[in-house]
C-alpha cells in the first residue's frame, strides 16, 4: 500500500504517524463528529491510534466519492475501527428548499454503499455507524432547516437498512435526545462542553470494542 495517496483534483493526503502496539481507529463524519473527534483522540491515546480528516465529511455523497482518499490517512489494511456518521447535511432543506438535499430512501440506499465501501477499503475494521443528532430543542433554525422529526426518520431508516449487516449502531440521538438548550451553540451543533461530554461517551464506546 502506497505511503500517501492522490486527491481527484490533484493534492496529495498525507499518512499520519502512527505508534506501534496500539489499535487504529477511524473517524469519518460532520461537523458532529469534528466537534467531538479531539477529545476522542485524547480519551484513546493510551490504547489507540485515531485518525479523522481535517475536512467536514458532509453528506453521503461526498463521503462515497471522498472514503478512497482519506484510507490515505492510515494503512487501511490495520485499522481495526471505522465509525462513521453523516446525515445533518443529508436532511437539511439547503436555502430553504422544500425537500431535504438526500431523500430518505437515496439516503438509506447510500448508507449501505458507504459500508460496503469500508468493508472493502479497511477489510479488519469493525464497523459502527453513528446515528444523526437532533436539532437544538429551542427551536431554532439555521439557513439550512431541517427538524428533529425529519432527523428520527432517517435515523430509522439507516438503521432498517442496516439489520442483518456486521454494521453495529452508535445511538449519538438517543444519548443527546434529551439534552437541553444550554448544551447547543447553535441551531445543531453543542457547545465545546458539550462536544467534550459527547466524546468521552463516544471514546468510551469505542474502548469496549478495542
Amino acid at each position: 500500500m502506497s505511503q500517501s495517496r492522490y486527491l481527484e483534483d490533484g493534492g496529495l493526503l498525507e499518512k499520519l504517524p502512527t505508534q506501534e502496539g496500539k489499535k487504529n481507529v477511524l473517524l469519518i463524519g460532520d461537523s458532529i463528529r469534528m466537534g467531538y473527534c479531539g477529545t476522542v483522540k485524547a480519551e484513546l491515546a493510551d490504547v489507540a491510534n485515531v485518525f479523522y480528516p481535517e475536512e467536514n465529511c458532509r453528506c453521503t455523497q461526498y463521503v462515497m466519492i471522498s472514503l478512497l482518499n482519506w484510507s490515505g490517512l492510515c494503512d487501511p489494511e490495520k485499522v481495526d475501527l471505522v465509525l462513521f456518521n453523516c446525515g445533518h447535511w443529508d436532511v437539511a432543506h439547503w436555502n430553504g428548499e422544500d425537500v431535504s438535499l438526500t431523500s430518505k430512501e437515496v439516503y438509506a440506499d447510500n448508507i449501505c454503499r458507504i459500508v460496503w465501501q469500508i468493508q472493502k477499503l479497511f477489510p479488519k475494521a469493525h464497523i459502527i455507524f453513528a446515528t444523526t443528532t437532533p436539532m437544538n430543542p429551542n427551536g431554532q433554525i439555521g439557513v439550512n432547516p431541517r427538524t428533529t422529526a425529519e432527523i428520527q426518520a432517517y435515523n430509522k431508516a439507516a438503521i432498517e437498512t442496516l439489520e442483518g449487516t456486521d454494521t453495529e449502531i452508535a445511538d449519538l440521538f438517543a444519548i443527546t435526545e434529551n439534552w437541553d438548550e444550554s448544551q447547543y451553540a447553535d441551531y445543531c451543533h453543542f457547545t465545546e462542553a458539550g462536544f467534550q461530554n459527547l466524546g468521552k461517551i463516544v471514546a468510551g464506546f469505542i474502548r469496549e470494542r478495542l
